[in-house]
């Protein structure tokens, strides 16, 4: 018999995170839900974050779908948006007709969410406990709605709320203007805003409580405007980018060191010379992607940081996707206070081993916990002298990776080529036995380097484990019962070049107490490997499996459900993209028991079908028409199961599934031409020499760009 009381206070007693939240309400679900074991949950609960304990885009469409659950009373946060190819975003819902929603405290709307915006606008009024609303990608089209809000009485109840954020370029939207009128005090501590509506707001008085912003600036005179108003010595947090020029050049899939843009370093020298800073504790400075580069301030810009005199005062510090080099970041890391600094994050900047020494010059940075030095030009000697040249004594998180591909049919990994060496470094170095989190995706890292992670006894805390987009080939069956195994929750194996005997080898491991998430998205694994994992003894504890784009066939995912193993699993994805050529025949409906409760009785989210990765679209759900219409009509259908296939974009399939000469792409296209799989070791090694000539020509000062006139290849704006 299982023991709920003690899964749930196993979980309780771990690390608040969004997937344990779940694992939390799934336990209570199968348990019966006692008002006693929820209560006391409900207890537990309040000392986490509000932002873990959020309902899940499955949960919000089950609901829709009119399939509710007692565990949503433990509910405090809401994400609307579906990030899932081929899959539409549920309602929010209207607290005044939906109780499951009333004690909601924080929204996250998403990006382009103008229906979602709608809805809030007209029940403002009945959120009652909201006290945080984000929103990204607003328009020119949303301005009605956003005067709406704006002169809502509701928003004097808000802690937070974010109407922009620093990762918006401001390319190709205006933003619509925030202009409360005069009114009560608001009890503010964030807002994200322009920085015309940011000063009006601070000018206005009604914000006393504000200690945290997120602002753009677009010009040198909003710079100067923002730079003036008093109120910003009050602030701890500011995150700013400057938006105030454009170039969008760029060489077509090939890295380049990026675009300064000569009007945002004018206006960074004018905010940062006159803005009264002395309260901020934690500085964002963020330029914006363009192609396999960046655009946005330069060195210029930098130099006016420093000379500012913010960063001695800083305790983190995140500077991202700017044009800047080696020379630029030596005089940040020469102008921060080593003793203070608990988090530095310094990604995209094109640093090479040249800021590796840098940041060793400093000797010990005795309070440092985050050290993200991610989508640069590291090197084997950088990562080295990371690891020994420099004491880390509290380091809990390291991120080395470099930029990940998203789909590997459509687009190409940055690497950033620290190789084995990197792994083999800190895998031996005293700085890494606090480590919990360590990300080396994309770095060139082969089973070698994974070996010496796996076996060291110099990570005794680490919890999360990310080598994606590194096509190692092969799992050693030596790694069964390795040191890291005793303590690994999240392990991350994402286009790896994993096939069949591989996932034998991983399933080998008997022993792994605190795993709960495990990615083997974009690799090989056949049906073989499916009944590996319905084998395995670490499957009755995983929480989250991630198959996606995978060769299974049907007999391999009869086995994995028939096993009845994944006793809780939360989410599962099957699903397979169009350019798959061992793709399953999306004309058959899915085997029965992959969608029987009886085989994942805990399950909350699960995907299906077939996707076009390229054009975020779906030609197929797993089953045909009739067997889904059969599915969502049924009784004690699985809730999950009726959330996703009734959140479908189903325009480009709905009419086709019975067409026995339709399939996904054409028939008469060779799919092994265009799978990533076939040249993958091979093209990954083409990009790592890419990338370390690249870093060595940074080193050198050969940076090549902007070219002396612009030649025919170069286009204009996108992020490749």
């Amino acid at each position: 018999m299982i023991d709920f009381d003690a899964e749930i206070e196993q979980v309780l007693d771990g690390p608040p995170t969004r997937l344990a939240f779940r694992a939390v309400c799934a336990a209570l679900l199968r348990a019966g839900c006692p008002e006693r074991l929820v209560s006391r949950c409900e207890e537990r609960l309040a000392s986490w974050p509000d932002e873990v304990r959020e309902a899940s885009w499955s949960w919000l469409a089950a609901l829709k779908a009119g399939h509710s659950k007692p565990t949503w009373r433990l509910v405090r946060s809401l994400s609307p948006q579906s990030v899932r190819n081929g899959t539409v975003d549920p309602a929010l819902p209207d607290p005044r007709s939906c109780a499951e929603v009333r004690g909601v405290t924080r929204l996250d709307l998403g990006w382009y969410a103008s229906e979602q915006l709608e809805a809030l606008a007209a029940t403002l009024d009945h959120w009652e406990n909201l006290r945080s609303v984000r929103i990204g990608g607003l328009t020119g089209s949303d301005a009605e709605l956003v005067a709406r809000i704006a002169e809502h009485e509701a928003l004097t109840r808000l802690e937070s709320l974010s109407l922009v954020g620093v990762d918006e370029d401001m390319w190709h939207f205006r933003k619509p203007p925030f202009g409360p009128p005069e009114g009560r005090t608001w009890q503010l501590r964030h807002v994200g805003l322009r920085a015309p509506d940011l000063v009006h707001l601070l000018g206005s008085g009604r914000v006393p409580d504000l200690r945290s912003v997120d602002v753009l600036v677009c010009s040198a005179q909003e710079a100067l405007d923002l730079a003036a108003r008093p109120e910003l010595a009050r602030l701890d947090r500011l995150a700013i980018g400057f938006r105030c020029g454009r170039n969008g050049r760029q060489p077509l899939w090939k890295p380049y060191f990026g675009n300064v843009i000569d009007e945002d370093d004018d206006a960074a020298e004018a905010f940062f010379a006159r803005a009264d800073l002395t309260g901020v504790r934690s500085l964002v400075v963020r330029g914006t992607p363009m192609g396999l580069g960046r655009e946005g301030l330069g060195e210029r810009g930098v130099d006016a940081i420093v000379a500012g005199g913010v960063l001695r005062r800083l305790t983190e510090l995140t500077l991202e996707l700017l044009p800047v080099g080696d020379a630029a970041i030596a005089r940040v890391l020469e102008a921060i206070d080593a003793e203070r600094m608990e988090k530095l994050a310094l990604t995209d900047l094109v640093a090479t081993d040249r800021t590796a020494t840098a940041l060793a010059a400093a000797g010990v940075l005795p309070r440092l916990r985050h050290l993200n030095l991610s989508r640069n030009r590291l090197g084997a000697e950088g990562a080295r002298e990371l690891a020994a040249g420099v004491r880390l004594p509290a380091l809990e998180h390291l991120d080395l990776s470099g930029r990940e591909s998203g789909s590997p049919y459509y687009a190409r990994p940055d690497i950033q080529p620290v190789g084995d060496a990197a792994a083999e470094a800190w895998a031996s170095t005293d700085n890494a036995t606090r480590l919990t989190h360590l990300r080396l995706a994309a770095t060139g890292l082969s089973a070698t380097g994974l070996a010496a992670l796996m076996t060291s006894e110099r990570l005794p805390e680490l919890g999360t484990l990310d080598v994606a987009c590194n096509p190692m080939g092969s799992w050693p069956t030596a790694l069964q019962d390795a040191p890291v195994w005793r303590t690994v929750r999240s392990l991350n194996l994402a286009d790896c070049g994993l096939g069949d005997a591989d996932i034998r080898s991983l399933a080998s491991t008997t022993s792994a107490p605190r795993l709960h998430s495990v990615s083997l998205a974009y690799n090989s694994v056949g049906s073989q490997g499916a009944r590996a994992l319905a084998a395995w003894a670490l499957l009755p504890q995983l929480r989250e499996l991630d198959l996606h784009d995978n060769v299974i066939g049907d007999d391999g995912l009869t086995d994995l459900a028939t096993s009845r193993a994944a006793q809780r699993l939360l989410e599962l994805d099957l699903e397979q993209d169009c350019w798959n050529p061992g793709a399953r025949d999306d004309r058959k409906p899915l085997p029965a028991a992959v969608v029987d409760p009886a085989s994942f009785p805990s399950l909350d989210a699960i995907f299906l079908g077939m996707v076009d990765e390229y054009h975020g679209s779906r030609y197929s759900c797993g089953f045909p028409t009739r067997v889904r219409e059969e599915i969502v009509s049924a009784p004690g259908a699985r809730p999950e199961l009726i959330a996703f296939l009734t959140h479908l974009e189903t325009d480009d399939f709905e009419d086709d599934e019975d067409d026995e000469d339709d399939t996904g792409p054409d028939e008469d296209k060779n799919l092994d031409d265009h799978d990533f799989r076939t040249e993958r070791a091979a093209r990954h090694a083409e990009l790592f020499d890419e990338a370390r000539d690249f870093a060595r020509r940074m080193i050198e000062g050969d940076i090549g760009w902007p070219p002396p006139q612009e030649p025919a290849q170069v286009t204009a704006a996108g992020d490749g």
